[in-house]
């Protein structure tokens, strides 16, 4: 798992994309500085936002997608539905270009990293939770509601949708949450793994029950 660093001596042109809160942010590394030297975060439903981010932060790097040798998506915990789209607007730059590296990285691990003291938690749906815990920053754990009195204290990133009730008389913060922030405030943390196939991060694979097909038929006469 290379860190932002180690990506940048590989790929000098590196796009950055999060769509994993309720703003869509997209940010442009050139090596060696590990600071983005171009970002855009844009409000509202990332159908819409990505395009525009995107097409903004390459048109003020004076560069166009196929200037770039390598892009990173944030595939989740966070909105599936932003993150899918990530992901396939990745999957086709890569069907034009091939040779484009992808990379992903999880939402929580570099929230982990720079606020140690906290459980850093965000809505996994009925009733569960994604969790890092202190001192496991690589471990994104699944918790049931009920389970997160134990591992208090408990921050969340900001603009993140949620859809679970929260504990009851749990104390919860709310952290300032910019992807690209927290990867530059941490470049030597190994976040990133390769995604030739980008898809949003699940905890298992999805099952699913055998079917076998019937001829419906009218029920016999008694």
């Amino acid at each position: 798992m290379p860190s932002l660093r180690q990506l940048l001596t590989l790929h000098p042109v590196l796009l950055g994309i999060d769509t994993c809160s309720t703003h869509v942010e997209v940010a442009l590394w050139l090596s060696p500085s590990t600071e983005p030297t171009h970002r855009v975060t844009l409000e509202g439903e990332a159908s819409a936002a990505l395009p525009i981010a995107v097409g903004q932060v390459l048109a003020a790097a004076g560069r166009g997608v196929r200037d770039l040798k390598a892009a990173t998506f944030c595939s989740g915990p966070g909105s599936v539905l932003g993150i899918r789209l990530a992901a396939a607007t990745l999957r086709a730059w890569r069907a034009v270009r091939p040779e484009l590296a992808l990379y992903s990285y999880l939402s929580l691990p570099p929230l982990a990293v720079a606020h140690p003291s906290f459980t850093i938690i965000a809505d996994a749906r009925r009733d569960a939770w994604h969790a890092v815990r202190p001192g496991t920053s690589r471990t994104v754990l699944r918790l049931a509601t009920h389970e997160l009195a134990d591992h208090a204290p408990l921050a969340t990133p900001a603009r993140f949708r949620r859809w679970s009730a929260l504990p009851v008389n749990q104390p919860i913060t709310e952290l300032p949450w910019s992807a690209a922030n927290l990867l530059a405030a941490s470049p030597d943390e190994n976040f990133f793994a390769a995604a030739p196939d980008p898809d949003a991060f699940q905890h298992e694979a999805p099952s699913y029950d055998a079917w076998t097909p019937h001829i419906h038929r009218a029920p016999s006469a008694p």
